[in-house]
């Protein structure tokens, strides 16, 4: 870590993925997620309630090399098309620094992060196509009936 920088965190005034979190507990998680990872932690950017507006996270950034780094309430924070999540992760990498996602636990510092984080991105695409526990249950009971 830098001496006088520090990890801003990242939240959302806005649902995203069909989910809704008030800010101040956005706030709290990412706090309590930087105390346990003995980050220091800067006040945070609030993402504007435009949807689909990245501006605060493009602001972010843009000043990525004055801080540590930023720390986001959750990955579903992110961008829904891969390759601006990809221009992300590379910015962040490129400097030398790292995002994390409070929610999940993760952190993206060199490229394999940013592939596996990418890879449940993948994942969560899929689940909508997925049988649910109920229907597997019946499908596996109907099959050996």
């Amino acid at each position: 870590m830098t001496p006088d920088f520090g990890f801003r965190g990242y939240i959302s005034s806005r649902p995203f993925c069909g989910e809704r979190a008030p800010q101040h507990v956005q706030n709290l998680v990412i706090r309590t997620y930087c105390a346990r990872n003995d980050l220091r932690y800067l006040l945070s950017a609030t993402e504007l309630a435009i949807p689909d507006s990245f501006l605060m996270l493009e602001q972010l950034l843009g000043q990525i090399d004055t801080l540590d780094g930023i720390v986001c309430y959750s990955l579903k924070q992110l961008p829904e098309e891969q390759d601006k999540r990809r221009q992300i992760f590379s910015r962040v990498i490129d400097v030398g620094r790292s995002i994390h996602f409070a929610m999940e636990g993760l952190r993206v510092v060199v490229t394999e992060d940013a592939e596996r984080v990418e890879k449940i991105f993948q994942v969560q695409t899929l689940i909508p196509y997925c049988l649910s526990a109920e229907d597997l249950r019946m499908a596996v009971g109907g099959a050996r009936n």
